[in-house]
C-alpha cells in the first residue's frame, strides 16, 4: 500500500496532522499498536484502564515487548492500583489519561470549528474553580469585575488593588511601563511588588488563574495566559474553561481521524509494527517501508510523522525536531467516589437563605442536612505549601468530572490530580499524592446516612508519566518529523498539541512537495475533478458544506 505520509500514533497532535494533511489532499494512513484511539490522549473505561497498567507493569515472558510497549513502560512508572473489585458500571466510565480544561478561545477551538469536527463531540463549562483554603474549606477565583464585587473577603482597597491588575492584565500590556524589564520576574514577585497584592490574592492569580507550576515561573508567559483566560469568559457561558465529553482529548483526537478517514486516510489499529526501514530515492519509489505484524502487505511512504514511543530502537534519521519548552515528569492520579465534591465558601453559605420551617412528618435526611453545592465539573488548586505533607514547591490540580460531562454513570464522578515533578524524587506517585487526594475528599457532601463517615474511593491509580527522551536530529535525513509532548500545564494541553499539530503540517507539507507528491485536486460542483494544482494557503481548507444547526456539539 503507498500512501504520501504514514502517521504513527492516534494522540491528538497526530491526529490533527492527519485530518490537516488528508483534507488537504494528501494521501495519509493512520496507523496505532493500540486497538484504541487516542494513544497517550485517550479515555478508556474502568476496565480497559486496569488493562492498560497491567501491560505496563508486568513483562510478558512469553515474548519480547516491542520498542512501542518498552518505551511506554519506561515512561510510565511508579503503576499502583487499588487491588478491590472495580466498581459496577465499569465500562460506563471514560476516564482520560490527559485530563484536561480547555480555553474557550484558542487554537484547538478554532480547528475543531474550522475542520468541521466540532460535530462529532460535545463539551460542558467548567462550573467552578477555587483555592483549597486548608481542611473542608475553600476560596473562589476571582476572574472577573463581578467576583472581586462579591468576594466579602476582600477590603475595598484589596479589591481596587485586584480591579487593577485585571484590567491591565486583559488588556495590551506588551508596552506598558508596569512590564518593562520584569518580563522574566517571577510572576508571585512581580503581583506582590508592582500591584501590591497580598499573598493570598497573589496566589489565587498566579496558581489558579495563571496556572504556574511554581513561585518561580516567569511573568509574561504568565500574563498572556492570564489574558486568554480572561478572554475567553463569556464565549459560551459564564466560565472562560470547557470540559470535554467521554473523557475529553481521547475523544476529540478520535473526532479528528474521523474527519481524516471521510477524507480518505486508511486507518489500521492494533497492529504490531515489526519493522520500519528506509531507502535512496531510485525510479521514484517510496523512502520508507513499514512493515506490520500479520499483514502481508508493506507500507510505503515518503514522509513519517510519529511521536518518539514508535522510533526508538529505529535507524531512522530525524528532521529538526519541534521542541516544546518546560516539559517535565508528572505524577498522576485517579479516584472513583461516590459523593460530590462541594466548593461552597463561608460566604456563599453565609448568603443561603435560612430554609422554611420543617416539616416534621416528611422531614429525610436530605431535608435535614445543610445546603451544599454540588458540582460536576469542578478545578481545585493547591499552592504550594498548602499541606504539611505536600509539596512547598509545586502547585497541585484536582479535576472533578462526573455524569454531566458523560465521563461516569450516574451517581459518580472522577477525580484527576495532577502534580508537576520538577526534580527527581524517590517516591511513589501514590505516597506524593495521597496526602491531596484526602484533602479533597474533606470537600465531600457529607453522607446523608452518616454525616460523620469517611468518604472512601471506590477504586483509585496512581503512576507517573516521564516526557519522551530527546532524540537525535541529522541533516542527512528530512523525511521523519517527530511528534513530541504537549505543554503539561492544564489548560495548556490541548493549544499546545493543535499548535504543534499546525507546525507540524507546514513541515509536512513542504517536505512533502520537495519529495514529489502533489495533493490530490478538489472536485468541481459537478464532480469533475479540477485539473490545476492545488495551492494549499491554509491550515484547514474551507468547509464544503454548512454544518447543520440542529447537530449537537
Amino acid at each position: 500500500m503507498d500512501a504520501d505520509v504514514i502517521v504513527l500514533g492516534t494522540g491528538l497532535t497526530q491526529s490533527i496532522t492527519a485530518a490537516a494533511l488528508s483534507k488537504a489532499g494528501f494521501s495519509v494512513a493512520h496507523v496505532d499498536v493500540n486497538p484504541y484511539y487516542g494513544g497517550d490522549d485517550t479515555s478508556l473505561t474502568l476496565d480497559e484502564l486496569v488493562e492498560w497498567a497491567d501491560t505496563r507493569t508486568h513483562a510478558d515472558d512469553a515474548a519480547a515487548p516491542d520498542a512501542y510497549l518498552s518505551a511506554q513502560r519506561a515512561r510510565y512508572t511508579s503503576i499502583s492500583c487499588s487491588t478491590s473489585a472495580l466498581p459496577q458500571q465499569s465500562r460506563q466510565y471514560s476516564v482520560s489519561l490527559a485530563p484536561t480544561i480547555i480555553p474557550s478561545v484558542g487554537p484547538l477551538i478554532n480547528s475543531l470549528v474550522s475542520s468541521g469536527v466540532s460535530r462529532y463531540g460535545g463539551f460542558k463549562l467548567l462550573e467552578k474553580v477555587a483555592i483549597y483554603d486548608g481542611p473542608g474549606s475553600v476560596k473562589p477565583v476571582p476572574g472577573s469585575k463581578e467576583d472581586v464585587f462579591k468576594n466579602k473577603d476582600l477590603s475595598l482597597l484589596e479589591k481596587r488593588r485586584l480591579m487593577r491588575f485585571l484590567m491591565f492584565a486583559a488588556g495590551d500590556f506588551a508596552d506598558k511601563p508596569e512590564l518593562e524589564g520584569k518580563e522574566q520576574m517571577p510572576f508571585v514577585q512581580f503581583l506582590r511588588e508592582t500591584f501590591s497584592l497580598d499573598q493570598r490574592t497573589t496566589n489565587a492569580l498566579a496558581y489558579a488563574l495563571a496556572f504556574c507550576v511554581s513561585a518561580s515561573d516567569p511573568t509574561l508567559p504568565a500574563l498572556q495566559r492570564v489574558r486568554r483566560y480572561l478572554r475567553s469568559a463569556g464565549r459560551y457561558g459564564t466560565s472562560p474553561f470547557l470540559v470535554g465529553h467521554y473523557g475529553g482529548l481521547g475523544e476529540i483526537a478520535q473526532g479528528f481521524c474521523r474527519t481524516a478517514a471521510v477524507s480518505g486516510a486508511t486507518y489500521i489499529l492494533g497492529r504490531r509494527i515489526s519493522s520500519i526501514t528506509s531507502h535512496s530515492l531510485e525510479e521514484r519509489t517510496r523512502k520508507h517501508r513499514l512493515k506490520l505484524h500479520d499483514l502481508d502487505e508493506e507500507l510505503k511512504c515518503d514522509l513519517i510523522v510519529s511521536s518518539s514511543d514508535f522510533l526508538l530502537g529505529g535507524s531512522l534519521s530525524l528532521s529538526d525536531d519541534i521542541q516544546m519548552e518546560n516539559t517535565h515528569a508528572i505524577a498522576r492520579g485517579i479516584a472513583i467516589i461516590d459523593r460530590p465534591l462541594s466548593f461552597s465558601t463561608t460566604e456563599q453559605a453565609s448568603s443561603i437563605e435560612p430554609p422554611d420551617p420543617v416539616d416534621y412528618a416528611t422531614t429525610d435526611a436530605e431535608q435535614l442536612s445543610p445546603t451544599r453545592e454540588q458540582l460536576d465539573t469542578a478545578l481545585l488548586v493547591l499552592p504550594p505549601s498548602s499541606l504539611p505533607d505536600g509539596s512547598s514547591t509545586v502547585a497541585v490540580n484536582i479535576l472533578t468530572t462526573g455524569e454531566g460531562s458523560l465521563s461516569a454513570p450516574r451517581g459518580k464522578w472522577i477525580v484527576y490530580i495532577s502534580m508537576p515533578l520538577l526534580e527527581e524524587t524517590t517516591r511513589s506517585a501514590e505516597e506524593l499524592l495521597r496526602p491531596y487526594l484526602d484533602a479533597a475528599l474533606t470537600l465531600a457532601v457529607p453522607n446523608p446516612d452518616d454525616s460523620a463517615a469517611p468518604l472512601v474511593p471506590l477504586f483509585t491509580m496512581f503512576y507517573t508519566q516521564t516526557p519522551a527522551p530527546s532524540m537525535p536530529s541529522s541533516d542527512s535525513s528530512r523525511s521523519v518529523l517527530r511528534v513530541t509532548d504537549s505543554l503539561p500545564i492544564l489548560p495548556e494541553v490541548a493549544d499546545s498539541a493543535t499548535s504543534q499539530a499546525e507546525v507540524l503540517f507546514w513541515k509536512a507539507v513542504e517536505l512533502l512537495k520537495g519529495a514529489g507528491c502533489r495533493p490530490r485536486p478538489r472536485k468541481e460542483d459537478d464532480g469533475e475533478e479540477a485539473n490545476e494544482e492545488v495551492e494549499i494557503d491554509s491550515f484547514w481548507p474551507p468547509l464544503d458544506m454548512v454544518d447543520d444547526p440542529s447537530e449537537d456539539w
